[in-house]
């Protein structure tokens, strides 16, 4: 596996130009074949030209010949092609089940936060391929391939820089927008408790991220809170209070039995 990704990164790169620009330029010859001919016409015309030509000689040399030509010297054994795809058909098939799984936890939104995600790529992708076509895609995707990598490897600190540096004005600037509209709703709100808790919360996060843009009202019940006076106890303890021992002892309820009594009194009355 290792060795593979590293191929493909030195593919990927230019390490070797002779083999990187033979991919690159099969890969775009191919692409421009696909644009400008029809694969079903051209591959019905290879076939019926094929099927012509082998059964015109095969009928010529049998009525001239006495035996056929193609029957003679064609190829009598076809190619193992199901050994050859079999262990690929088997990757796929002991794959399979887990993608089954993966896909019904999305469709029954087991969990919720990856299916709207899925929903999210899928609109994405919907409105990618509605406005581009399928060879537009894989065209631009292939210039992409094996362009970006180079450009990215050359000037990686710079491009570093400008990333790490458009993420935070992002970020800056959704917090301050956030502030912004806590602060407009903030009034419409104060009526109803739980959405003045929800905004309270909101917008002490992004106060706590952005302290230049902290919000100076206070809800009703932080107000609340304040007004109410604190009392202190004068009252201190050492440890944990015991129950108070009674200083006398309790009398007790039961009567001690002579056993001899109790052995005279059982004779006499069998007596």
């Amino acid at each position: 596996m290792s060795k593979c990704s590293n191929c493909n990164c030195d593919l990927l790169l230019w390490k070797n130009p002779m083999e990187t620009g033979k991919v690159f330029f099969g890969a775009i010859l191919t692409l421009l074949i696909l644009k400008k001919v029809n694969l079903i016409t051209f591959f019905l015309r290879v076939f019926y030209t094929i099927f012509l030509t082998t059964g015109s000689i095969e009928f010529l040399s049998k009525a001239f010949l006495g035996q056929g030509l193609v029957t003679k010297y064609g190829i009598n054994d076809c190619p193992n092609t199901v050994g050859l795809i079999k262990p690929y058909l088997d990757d796929f098939l002991k794959q399979l089940p887990v993608k089954q799984a993966k896909m019904r936890m999305l469709v029954f939104a087991q969990v919720p936060k990856n299916t709207f995600k899925a929903a999210l790529v899928t609109y994405l992708l919907h409105k990618l391929f509605s406005w581009f076509s399928v060879w537009t895609l894989l065209f631009v995707g292939v210039l992409a391939t094996f362009t970006l990598p180079v450009v990215y490897t050359t000037y990686q600190k710079e491009i570093d820089s400008i990333v790490g540096s458009t993420c935070e004005t992002i970020k800056t600037k959704s917090n301050e927008t956030c502030n912004q509209v806590c602060q407009k709703i903030e009034p419409h709100v104060k009526k109803i408790g739980p959405l003045n808790t929800l905004v309270q919360n909101c917008c002490k996060s992004t106060q706590a991220t952005t302290p230049a843009a902290g919000i100076s009202a206070q809800s009703t019940t932080t107000k609340l809170a304040a007004d109410v006076p604190i009392t202190t106890s004068t009252s201190t303890t050492t440890g944990i209070d015991l129950p108070n021992v009674p200083e006398t002892k309790p009398e007790s309820n039961t009567q001690e039995f002579d056993v001899e009594d109790l052995v005279n009194d059982a004779a006499e009355k069998a007596l």
